[in-house]
């Protein structure tokens, strides 16, 4: 049993507040059940992103999060992560999980991705076990059959026994359904809900829109009588805002009441109960999921469940056709009660309409995670959620001069606030009619500075920096472009490093290079000996010619930095004293901050990669697909070279003009001797031919078909699980190795 369980539960959901509520229980649960020490919780949502999860591997977990930011990661094109990072989750998430994508009636576009997802690991294999679980209280089995999924055999339910246990009072919870005429929506419709609340009780108001939702809210505050308490609940927060709001949410009304707006994101899982609830004409199952909030408990023995119509104008962002059918079944009910058990004889409503789904073709070019020429990205986001329905995170900050300075932070997840990617290009063009085009910025990894973002080079997932006297936010609306006074940054905490530190195409991650004097010897042994330990824990099932791949590139991996041009960066932040005490030796770290390699985009990995390729056999002991795997896998150990092989604008040239160069390694160079495993390897001669399309004169394949053949007769998953593993193996050795200098 223990070895059929996958080892991490990823549960996934439509709603950023679905997460926080989820998370909060789950890890409650944790607590409970004295497991803090054995089971990780990690959350995963646009601007509440813990990245540790990836790094205990190894290790029991939970993780929870958007089905942006999971299922961005499943396709391997992670939001709001660097694209180095990609194949690593992408691996992880790929196998030895049990995915629980929770309140599926919600995720549009992202169900049948995650469908097609569970067939492609079907159809292309696994290293570990990864199983899928659907849940929801208003769809059918029928939505999980699309192209490459067949739907489920079997369903779990509640049944009577769970009725009579508690859930019996709330399936019979009487809510009488009402419709509210007007003239003008949602003008005018102040008064008429103030009319209809009911003092020291929660009336819930739900729209389809922010926009609607701002507009309400302002209205209400003008109109309310004094001491009721207005509220304002949307997806467009940044998250301690946003859990205030829900915290005062779910407290106890003041004596003359709360109301509050909300869009869908009150639909599922938050456990607030009003005794009138106002909605928006929405699909049925939207619909089934509202009025789920008023009388939840079935603690009140009058409620009151009222639906405004919308003309077709107002219909967006759903289907007219969805909104008609909606309207018959509410006019056929009207004067009754919309209870859960009233409700579950009407039947599901019509399956959702899906505008992209993922195809295996799709899935296989996202293995690669190069940009095309120029310098692109294929984008996900119509595969997850609805065209319209997409983000981009923000953050504001004040700065001196035009443009932000390289000094000037990453975000922290605390201060980015969601906003829809077309209302994003709407406030950099101006032409939304609610104030002048505005500047924005994104962190360039490559070049590692700040650069304005134009309206075409906004794409889902990215974070950008605004400058805080652009406005558009407060605490009480959040995104809001009406909002003219300037944002108050969020507070920066001292000492706060980069996330992606050390992720341009030269760079190494702060783990890789400081904190420790290693030799370049112990740590290959360091690396290797991590992944055995690995193989024991969580992989016992590879193939034989897999295992020995793997642990071959554990040794190699980082052969590479014997190359000289990585010695002498090394060396070179050392004083001059240390530098000739250290110069007798080769070494993979040492305490400091490398200076910048005389050869720019220099990859060490590379090196390693080419120099197993260029040793005899006896060195590595493999031969055809397993070389072919244990050198890809050393190449692809940063995320920055793997299935292609390209030099790259603004590289130092060979002065020599006529020899191959990329990633900073020209054709001939030279590493050697190097201690490795208790030998020492020869001087080796680096080749650059792989990196030709075809076969070189004496029938050597190609580093890009090397590669094809591996990701087609491994899978893409199990290529990427591979590629995870020597990951982890290599951060857990160097974070080992700081400790242990540390404690030294």
């Amino acid at each position: 049993m223990r070895e059929a369980t996958p080892r991490r539960l990823v549960y996934c959901l439509p709603m950023r507040v679905l997460v926080e509520q989820t998370l909060r229980a789950v890890r409650d649960w944790i607590r409970k059940l004295g497991l803090e020490e054995e089971v990780g919780v990690f959350q995963l949502m646009g601007g509440a992103l813990e990245h540790d999860w990836v790094r205990v591997a190894e290790r029991d977990a939970v993780l929870v999060g958007t089905m942006d930011m999971l299922l961005s990661r499943a396709l391997n094109r992670g939001y709001v992560a660097s694209r180095f990072r990609w194949p690593m989750e992408f691996g992880l998430l790929n196998n030895d999980c049990l995915w629980v994508l929770d309140e599926v009636q919600l995720m549009g576009n992202g169900l049948a991705a995650s469908t097609q997802l569970a067939g492609f690991r079907r159809l292309l294999g696994t290293a570990r076990p990864c199983p899928s679980l659907w849940m929801s209280a208003t769809a059918a089995r029928e939505w999980l059959a699309t192209a490459d999924h067949d739907a489920p055999q079997s369903v779990l339910t509640i049944d009577s026994a769970d009725l009579a246990e508690g859930l019996g009072a709330r399936v019979r919870a009487h809510k009488r359904l009402e419709a509210l005429q007007l003239k003008a929506w949602p003008r005018g419709g102040a008064d008429a809900i103030l009319k209809r609340h009911r003092p020291g009780t929660l009336t819930l108001i739900v729209v389809n829109t922010v926009e609607r939702a701002l507009e309400l809210g302002r209205q209400l505050r003008k109109a309310a009588p004094r001491g009721t308490e207005i509220l304002v609940v949307h997806s467009r927060f940044r998250p301690p805002d946003r859990r205030t709001i829900v915290k005062r949410l779910r407290s106890s009304p003041p004596a003359e009441g709360r109301v509050v707006v909300a869009t869908q994101v009150v639909e599922a899982g938050v456990d607030v109960s009003a005794a009138t609830l106002v909605t928006e004409l929405a699909p049925w199952g939207s619909l089934v999921q509202r009025f789920g909030r008023c009388n939840r408990f079935g603690e009140l023995a009058e409620a009151t469940a009222i639906w405004i119509d919308l003309p077709e104008d107002q219909a967006p962002p759903y289907d007219p056709e969805d909104l008609g059918e909606s309207r018959d079944r509410l006019r056929a009910l009207e004067g009754g009660s919309v209870s859960p058990g009233v409700l579950e004889g009407l039947g599901p409503e019509r399956p959702p309409t899906t505008t992209h789904i993922l195809r295996r073709v799709d899935l296989i070019d996202l293995f690669d995670t190069e940009p095309d020429l120029g310098g692109n990205q294929v984008d996900v986001s119509r595969f997850i959620r609805d065209d319209a329905d997409v983000d981009a995170q923000v953050f504001w900050r004040r700065w001196e001069g035009p443009v932000p300075p390289p000094e000037e932070r990453q975000p922290v997840s605390e201060e980015l606030c969601p906003v829809p990617v077309g209302e994003v290009r709407a406030f950099l063009r101006g032409s939304d009619g609610r104030g002048p085009a505005m500047r924005a910025f994104a962190w360039d990894h490559l070049d590692r500075a700040w650069r304005e973002v134009g309206t075409d080079d906004v794409h889902p997932g990215m974070a950008l920096l605004l400058p805080a006297e652009a406005g558009c936010y407060s605490a009480e609306s959040g995104w809001d472009r009406r909002v003219d006074t300037p944002v108050e940054p969020w507070p920066q905490r001292a000492g706060l490093v980069e996330e992606d530190e050390g992720e341009a195409l030269g760079g190494d991650p702060p783990q890789e290079v400081m904190g420790a004097r290693v030799p370049l010897a112990d740590h290959l042994a360091h690396v290797r000996d991590r992944v055995h330990t690995l193989l024991a824990d969580i992989a016992p099932e590879l193939t034989d010619w897999e295992r020995d791949a793997l642990l071959a590139a554990a040794l190699w991996h980082d052969v590479g930095k014997a190359h000289e041009q990585f010695q002498r960066a090394l060396l070179m932040g050392t004083s001059e004293e240390e530098r000739d005490r250290f110069a007798a030796a080769l070494w993979a770290k040492l305490p400091h901050r490398p200076a910048r390699y005389e050869r720019p985009h220099f990859r060490h990995e590379l090196a390693s990669a080419l120099a197993l390729l260029a040793a005899p056999a006896t060195a590595h002991g493999l031969n055809g697909q397993a070389l072919d795997l244990a050198a890809y896998l050393v190449a692809a150990h940063h995320g920055k070279v793997r299935l292609a092989i390209r030099s790259l604008d603004g590289e130092q040239r060979p002065r020599d003009g006529g020899r191959r160069f990329a990633r900073g390694v020209w054709d001939g160079d030279a590493l050697g001797p190097v201690p490795l495993d208790g030998v020492t390897l020869p001087r080796i001669e680096l080749d650059l031919s792989v990196m030709e399309i075809g076969r070189g004169p004496d029938g050597r394949p190609s580093w890009v078909e090397r590669a094809l053949g591996l990701r087609d007769t491994l899978g893409p998953f199990r290529l990427a699980f591979l590629e995870a593993l020597l990951r982890v193996a290599d951060w857990e050795a160097s974070a080992e190795e700081s400790r242990g200098s540390a404690d030294a």
